[in-house]
């Protein structure tokens, strides 16, 4: 992937990754440049919606001008409100093109039915942090939404639209001051990365995503840090670009995970991890699951322990015989220990999560 030209390298993750992207994943394939140049470039394939970017029709080669007249209608309205209407897409999408919006739909929103309000909220939180640094681009790129719009008011969309959902949020209003976004009220709109809002800001998509990617990584990295899981989910991304789309998406969806509060990303670590004095470790071993009842017991000795505990051959098997009812056998202790340790002498110490083999 890095090897590709600039160019190349961005539609190629546009087009084999999720629906819609973030720049600071995007750029972090792209580090050899200035961000300056990469927007360019960037907006050259790419259209900006709630601070994300969607590929551009055209590049997705899809298969009729219909479809992509549904699709540009569609994230032009989602470009203006992360929310739409049932009501909207019925009196403006003629009935033989629903189809179609339906699996754009899919793709982009999900359903939301209730007394009030019923329709379809965009999937992916607003990129809050890319709007407030570059205002300019958000105002180029509402240009660039003006003129699609006129193009598809010649085929459809031409109706009023109706009420937005009462709890949607306000649309942003970029300032004349770079760095500042004001809703409609006047308030400064907070960061999305890492605010607490009060709403989960990790798509679903990437939660359900990340537990198997996590688990990728440990299997590089036995013992990781914080920082070397973000930094091993995005290198996942990189080196697996080039599988089958439903798996790289995956991974890319996953890699989104770093740029969630971290809060939320130490919540899914959770599921598959254990913490162990700031470092982390798979409760369950892929590689080996047979002697997980043992790994639990040497997991426990190291947490029970200070962060810089030494665990000996013999407090193992006098803990394991306890905890298992049976003796343990010098092959099941190898593999353990060598998985989540190094040896220190007489004794062992939890690898040290960096990345380094000790």
């Amino acid at each position: 992937m890095l090897s590709l030209p600039l160019e190349e390298r961005i539609k190629k993750l546009l087009c084999e990754g999720p629906p819609v992207h973030r720049f600071s994943f995007l750029k972090h394939f792209a580090l050899d440049c200035c961000d300056e140049e990469f927007l360019q470039v960037l907006q050259k394939h790419a259209l900006l919606v709630q601070g994300l970017w969607a590929p551009k029709s055209s590049l997705l080669l899809l298969e009729d001008g219909e479809s992509s007249l549904v699709r540009d209608y569609l994230l032009l309205l989602f470009s203006e409100n992360s929310t739409i209407s049932e009501s909207d897409l019925l009196s403006n999408i003629p009935t033989n093109l629903r189809k179609k919006m339906e699996v754009f739909l899919d793709a982009f929103a999900v359903k939301r039915s209730s007394f009030k309000f019923t329709g379809w909220k965009f999937k992916e939180p607003a990129d809050a942090s890319f709007i407030k640094r570059y205002p300019k681009i958000v105002d180029a790129q509402k240009e660039v939404w003006n003129s699609i719009e006129k193009n598809l008011k010649k085929y459809i969309g031409g109706k009023k639209r109706g009420p937005r959902e009462r709890n949607a949020d306000p649309k942003p209003i970029i300032t004349g001051t770079p760095g500042k976004t004001v809703n409609p009220t006047g308030t400064l709109m907070k960061n999305a990365i890492g605010v607490s809002s009060g709403r989960k800001t990790m798509s679903e998509e990437t939660r359900e995503a990340l537990p198997k990617a996590l688990t990728k990584v440990f299997l590089t990295h036995k013992v990781c840090s914080f920082q070397l899981i973000c930094q091993g989910l995005r290198q996942l991304a990189i080196s697996q670009s080039t599988l089958p789309k439903a798996d790289a998406r995956m991974v890319v969806a996953a890699a989104y995970g770093v740029d969630a509060p971290s809060e939320e990303l130490h919540e899914i670590i959770n599921q598959v991890a254990t913490n162990i004095h700031g470092l982390f470790v798979l409760k369950s071993s892929p590689e080996h699951p047979e002697y997980d009842p043992l790994r639990k017991v040497v997991i426990d000795l190291l947490r029970g322990g200070s962060p810089d505990v030494k665990l000996k051959k013999a407090n193992v098997f006098q803990a394991a015989k306890e905890v298992l009812k049976r003796d343990i056998s010098i092959n099941e202790y190898n593999k353990v220990m060598n998985d989540i340790c190094v040896s220190k002498g007489s004794a062992w110490v939890l690898k040290s999560g960096d990345g380094n083999p000790t």
